[in-house]
């Protein structure tokens, strides 16, 4: 009644409630007579604790700069060990003019290389903006990355004057998002299976509806 009054979370009330179990249990039972008893509440106290610790904990992490975002998402490839990623690149300037900006990104470029070198497979879908050298950017990279048989890229035009929400997909368990907030770079990882299923949906759309980018034979 207290907690409901002054609006507490059940987060915050979960302690009490352990305590007052453990308390009117321990009065309850006399203590010459049960210390085994008691160890074995206190065990279970504690994983209930842990459950509901890891049922409500948080799936949301946040990156305040691209060094912190690009980073945690080289440490997801590389710690995690995905299956697959599905890569939207939507920036006005090409990935080689921002990898020139930002190392933190050129690192996350290559590393996505070269997971993908090593069997990760990935299908990358890059946004025609405004550069003028854009266009034959992607041929260019498809050229480069013609031996990454698991690699796949397309491409789509969208002219519009400002960057757009850029991802990542890892498989079906975790999604990164970056927004560019004036002259930096902001983002997020989303891990929940859910939110990537609909995200997933969402790229696959586009992807479908992009032009292929055609690769080269290996003579």
């Amino acid at each position: 009644m207290t907690a409901a009054l002054f609006g507490l979370s059940a987060a915050w009330q979960m302690p009490f409630l352990f305590t007052a179990v453990y308390a009117i249990l321990r009065s309850l039972v006399p203590i010459t007579a049960s210390r085994q008893e008691l160890a074995d509440l206190r065990s279970e106290v504690g994983l209930l604790r842990r459950e509901f610790d890891q049922a409500n904990s948080s799936r949301i992490e946040h990156y305040p700069d691209a060094a912190a975002f690009y980073k945690a998402e080289v440490d997801y490839l590389v710690n995690r060990c995905p299956s697959h990623m599905d890569a939207w690149y939507m920036r006005l300037e090409t990935p080689d003019d921002f990898s020139a900006s930002s190392a933190a990104f050129a690192d996350y470029f290559q590393a996505v290389l070269d997971w993908a070198h090593n069997g990760g497979s990935v299908r990358r879908l890059f946004c025609l903006g405004s550069s003028r050298g854009y266009a034959s950017w992607t041929a260019q990279h498809r050229e480069q990355t013609r031996h990454l048989r698991s690699y796949s890229i397309r491409e789509v035009t969208w002219p519009i004057k400002a960057d757009l929400m850029s991802m990542a997909i890892m498989d079906t368990s975790a999604v990164f998002l970056a927004f560019t907030v004036g002259d930096r770079v902001q983002g997020m990882r989303i891990e929940d299976s859910e939110a990537a299923a609909y995200f997933r949906s969402y790229f696959d759309r586009h992807w479908e509806n992009a032009r292929v980018v055609t690769r080269t034979p290996t003579p």
